[in-house]
């Protein structure tokens, strides 16, 4: 083994409630940058992408999507607890919207949808993800800009 290659990043990709475009187009960003990053980085976790995924020791969590569940809640503070650098990606992490909408829902509505909620184990509001836990970074867009999130990668791959 060549002691002189740069230790690679461990990276894990995440997605709670949400319609998952930012991994889509994250998947779409890979095809032009994924062979250059994968020199200094592997991919531990990315449901999309690998069958068998680990939640371990991350360098970098890139997550997306709200928290509308209790589960949810839980899994997001795993990822935390689990990862040195979590960044939110996409709007519905760092504002909530659009994923959360219920959250703006007239009294009428809520009711309406009340019964699904609890069944469900629904959280009363959606979190945005840094209204759950700590955010270390941030990718804006609907979805991810590509180049914030390209400058961002490299960013954290330099180091």
């Amino acid at each position: 083994m060549d002691t002189n290659q740069p230790k690679k990043l461990k990276v894990g990709f995440f997605s709670f409630t949400c319609d998952e475009g930012c991994s889509i187009y994250l998947i779409e960003i890979f095809n032009k940058k994924l062979e250059e990053w994968l020199k200094k980085m592997e991919i531990r976790y990315f449901l999309s992408l690998k069958g068998k995924n680990e939640l371990r020791n991350l360098d970098l969590a890139f997550v997306e999507g709200v928290i509308a569940t209790q589960k949810d809640l839980e899994n997001i503070k795993k990822v935390r607890k689990n990862s040195k650098v979590l960044i939110a990606m996409g709007q519905c992490a760092i504002s909530g919207l659009p994923s959360g909408q219920r959250n703006f829902f007239n009294p009428e509505q809520s009711k309406e949808i009340s019964h699904i909620l609890k069944k469900f184990n629904y959280l009363s509001k959606c979190l945005s993800i840094k209204q759950a836990v700590r955010v270390d970074d941030e990718i804006e867009g609907c979805p991810i800009n590509k180049e914030k999130l390209i400058e961002v990668m490299e960013k954290y791959l330099a180091k």
